[in-house]
């Protein structure tokens, strides 16, 4: 493939899930591809570690599925959740999925480093520690590394650089963002403990589970899972307006427990383990930028969008994001219509996904008395008719989020 005389056809910025998955998925189609990471190192930062059963059918279009479970991933075939009050609700999901796919879980850092090796062994050229110190826009886009005024030229400039994305700014994208309404505190766990065990009756031996605990009254809910041997992930999210302040650091660790305790977790969970890594919270406000490309430069993964991380959705997005991109880059020559398309794909199922998320929170989070008279006529028609309620996890953006879903939903129809 010709690149018009520029020195590659893609620079992508960011070697994590997003850029690398996206060079792996374009490997043998001649297109002549540099990944710069600015970390020599991946570090173990509080990220997300699950793709959700749609995620993982991406993983599987793109091509990276087998190559995460066979160095560094695990299956987790059901998903089990805890509500105050009721009994506990087992999901099969491979069983009730339309693609007969389950949630995978892993340590964040480590399936950053495999697909990174993957995509250099495939062709991509990596250049790790590089930062990239900006981007100029244009016909042929430039990248700029450190002090260098002339810049690396491209086709085609992908900012794959995280939520936080420095790049984004300097180049003019407007981040729009929802007011905060959840927070949620994540840490590991490590220990001779296995989160994802079964702790309903029917145990499915040796299967995994992804346990979650819903406490509607005091407005939290616990998300469990185990990452790797001996290492578990567990977070705690909570409506703004539940706890004082901000679960953060080592000094927090003991008020983290109480709280996963009080919700539901078992005690046993914590007998002998120990906290592990970094400890934070984190706002869940929604954060987007409309039409994410430009000029030569398309953003995607968090730099394009960040929907709340409480719904453990952010992953399974990110490959959302690169398959569509994946798609219009092969089907066109023409690039620039292509990254316009693709922004088009992605501006309509991130906003079916805001959409639902916010369906989600309202009704499960919101505090007052009205707002617990709503959730408890919602959940007395949930047991009537569970198509009330919208498949999120097997489905994804193609939920529905319409009117007529979200009135269902709230049981107002």
């Amino acid at each position: 493939m010709s690149n018009g005389g520029a020195d590659y056809d893609l620079i992508v910025v960011g070697g994590g899930l997003a850029g690398s998955s996206l060079a792996i998925a374009l490997a043998g189609r001649g297109i002549r591809t540099l990944i710069l990471e600015q970390q020599e190192e991946f570090r173990d930062r509080i990220r997300g570690e699950v793709l959700m059963p749609w995620g993982s059918l991406e993983a599987k279009g793109l091509g990276i599925y087998d190559l995460l479970l066979k160095d560094c991933a695990i299956e987790t075939a059901y998903f089990s959740t805890f509500t105050n009050g009721s009994p506990p609700a087992i999901r099969d999901l491979r069983a009730t999925t339309p693609a007969a796919t389950c949630c995978m879980t892993f340590p964040h850092s480590e399936m950053q480093a495999v697909l990174l090796k993957q995509a250099e062994a495939l062709g991509a050229e990596v250049r790790r520690g590089h930062l990239a110190s900006g981007v100029t826009s244009g016909e042929v886009p430039r990248v700029h590394i450190g002090d260098d005024i002339r810049g690396l030229s491209a086709r085609l400039v992908v900012l794959a650089d995280g939520r936080d994305s420095r790049l984004r700014s300097l180049l003019g994208f407007e981040v729009r963002h929802d007011e905060c309404q959840l927070f949620t505190a994540g840490m590991i766990m490590e220990g001779d403990i296995n989160y994802s065990e079964f702790l309903a009756d029917e145990a499915r031996t040796p299967a995994n589970t992804v346990n979650l605990f819903y406490d509607p009254k005091g407005g939290r809910m616990v998300i469990a899972m185990r990452i790797a041997p001996k290492r578990n992930r567990v977070y705690l999210v909570y409506h703004k307006d539940v706890l004082p302040k901000r679960l953060s650091g080592r000094h927090s660790v003991e008020e983290m427990i109480r709280q996963l305790q009080e919700v539901g977790a078992p005690s046993h969970w914590f007998d002998g383990a120990r906290q592990a890594g970094p400890f934070a919270s984190f706002d869940g406000s929604h954060r987007w930028v409309g039409s994410p490309y430009r000029d030569g430069v398309v953003l995607i993964g968090d730099a394009a969008a960040a929907t709340d991380p409480a719904w453990g959705r952010g992953l399974s997005r990110t490959l959302r994001d690169v398959r569509l991109l994946r798609d219009r880059l092969l089907e066109s020559s023409d690039w620039r219509l292509a990254a316009e398309a693709y922004a088009s794909d992605h501006d309509d199922f991130y906003g079916r996904m805001r959409r639902l998320e916010e369906m989600q929170t309202t009704l499960l989070f919101e505090r007052g008395d009205a707002a617990d008279r709503r959730r408890d006529h919602a959940f007395a028609l949930f047991a009537r008719d569970s198509s009330r309620i919208p498949d999120a996890l097997g489905l994804g953006p193609e939920a529905p989020s319409d009117d007529h879903a979200r009135a269902r939903y709230f049981g107002e129809i």
